[in-house]
């Protein structure tokens, strides 16, 4: 057996103390190294760059007279379509944004979508205690709002409202105003490097018509590291972002709105209106049986599709067209013989269409059997709906409007409360030349409740298939965005049926249906 002697002992612990000392001594000036690391990021502050400061009353002149400003200090100001300013190197110290990015991403983010928009959001800065974050706030209350004031003569308070956006693959923002309540400033402070063009996420700006309506974009402005836009929000302030395109790169920025006193005079643009064609039923002696799947005619059949959308509201009726009679429909609308128009304002809706008058043949036979009589009785055997016309001349006539669209990558429509969509009504749809859409690509039909976020159907585009949904005044519809996963183009038929109503009601019917 091996013994350790005293004396042996005493001489390892004097060798082995000089190696605990020095890690103790590591140890602490590794602490002392973390710690001034946090207390360097605590000292650090949001500043806007000083020659900004001192050319404020410039960027001032030029906002009041409507004048442009291109300078060699990084400020550019426009009126058109709205007035608006980029200023370039907005904070002083860059490596501070570089942090501040940094604390934001370790924020979670809540996916949002609607009609108008996809994108990942942070809460509401003003709820989070992080020290850059915290800077950021105070920076913008205090320094930014008083420097935004001398630069537009827009007077403020210190209401700021600010969340933190990240943008990635498909992810957009469609057009839109920003008016609510009382925001008077927008803002957005970009924190992506190295952005290229070709990335897509683009703030881009619309001119307005003399209603007041947006029409096209017409400048595009790329989401550059430390660069701040700002404008004016007002009835003509319609932007929106661009679709970012790749799928290695996130868009991140601080944007929100600096608030204030409305203007006494705030101008009211009244919502576009869009004409819609009503068509009553119209005899044809064209038989259902030539186009339609026989299995459909059959009133068995039928009191089992009548008994299911009684319940449901909504049926998808698959193989609902002939085959070839639909194949027929799909290459003829691929023709570069069809025009198609592009449908809008932008805050409303994008996609394209094409009237009855230029339709092939195959479209035109299909068009004409969906605003038949026959078919009006088809579709009130199926779902039980007042679609019958009635020789007692105290019932109106039923009516139907449609529209044949052509959906693409950019395309969409958005949920708008004063549209007609609001009557009750029967939506019929088909779709052609659908080939494997999936719906994180867009361009499904949705049905929502009226001020809620709960989605009551979704309606994917389906091959040689009937989609019929009943929605009534308080359930609002639109199509989702198209993003460029989608390759190609398919299009769609769609219908509305109006139920019979009594002539005593026939002056409020028209009026909610015109």
């Amino acid at each position: 057996m091996f013994l350790l002697r005293c004396e042996d002992l005493h001489v390892l612990l004097v060798q082995v103390e000089p190696y605990i000392g020095f890690e103790m001594e590591l140890k602490r000036k590794y602490e002392d190294v973390i710690t001034d690391s946090v207390k360097l990021r605590c000292e650090r502050k949001a500043a806007i760059r000083s020659c900004l400061k001192e050319k404020v009353g410039i960027i001032n002149d030029c906002w009041i007279s409507d004048k442009s400003l291109h300078t060699d200090f990084g400020v550019h100001v426009d009126a058109l379509p709205f007035k608006h300013c980029i200023v370039e190197n907005f904070i002083q110290d860059r490596e501070y944004l570089k942090e501040l990015k940094a604390e934001l991403l370790d924020l979670k983010f809540i996916m949002k979508r609607n009609d108008l928009y996809q994108f990942h959001q942070s809460h509401d800065l003003a709820a989070i205690n992080k020290p850059l974050i915290n800077s950021l706030k105070q920076f913008l209350v205090e320094e930014c709002c008083t420097w935004l004031e001398m630069a537009t003569s827009i007077k403020l308070n210190t209401k700021v409202s600010v969340t933190c956006s990240s943008y990635n693959y498909s992810d957009h923002l469609l057009c839109h105003d920003d008016k609510c309540e009382d925001r008077r400033i927008a803002f957005i402070l970009y924190l992506s490097e190295h952005w290229l063009p070709d990335y897509g996420g683009s703030l881009e700006l619309f001119n307005t018509d003399d209603n007041g309506q947006p029409q096209e974009v017409v400048k595009s402005v790329q989401p550059l590291f430390n660069s701040l836009v700002f404008f004016e929000v007002m009835c003509k302030s319609f932007h929106q972002v661009a679709e970012v395109g790749v799928v290695d790169r996130t868009r991140l920025s601080v944007n929100g709105w600096f608030h204030g006193p409305l203007p006494e005079c705030s101008n009211i643009v009244p919502n576009a209106h869009i004409d819609v064609h009503m068509f009553y039923p119209i005899q044809d002696d064209s038989s259902l049986l030539k186009y339609v799947n026989p299995m459909y005619l059959d009133s068995d059949i039928q009191e089992q599709i009548s008994s299911s959308f009684e319940q449901d509201s909504e049926i998808l009726l698959p193989d609902f067209l002939h085959k070839d009679f639909y194949k027929e429909i799909c290459d003829c609308l691929c023709s570069d013989d069809i025009s198609w128009e592009l449908q809008g304002p932008p805050n409303r809706r994008k996609y394209e269409t094409s009237c009855e008058k230029v339709l092939p043949l195959p479209m035109s036979k299909l068009v004409q059997l969906l605003k038949s009589e026959q078919f009006f009785k088809l579709l009130g055997n199926i779902t039980n709906l007042e679609l019958m016309p009635s020789q007692n001349t105290e019932v109106m006539l039923p009516q139907c409007s449609y529209e044949l669209q052509r959906w693409k990558n950019g395309f969409y429509t958005l949920m708008r409360d004063d549209h007609m969509s609001n009557e009750y009504a029967l939506d019929a749809i088909i779709h052609f030349n659908v080939h494997s859409l999936k719906q994180l690509q867009g361009g499904f039909v949705s049905y929502v409740a009226r001020d809620a976020d709960e989605e009551l159907l979704t309606l994917l585009p389906s091959y040689n298939a009937l989609a019929l949904a009943f929605r009534d005044k308080d359930t609002l519809r639109f199509v989702k965005y198209i993003n460029s996963v989608l390759q190609g183009c398919f299009h769609m038929l769609q219908f509305t049926y109006y139920e019979t109503f009594t002539s005593s009601s026939s002056e409020e019917k028209a009026e909610n249906i015109s």
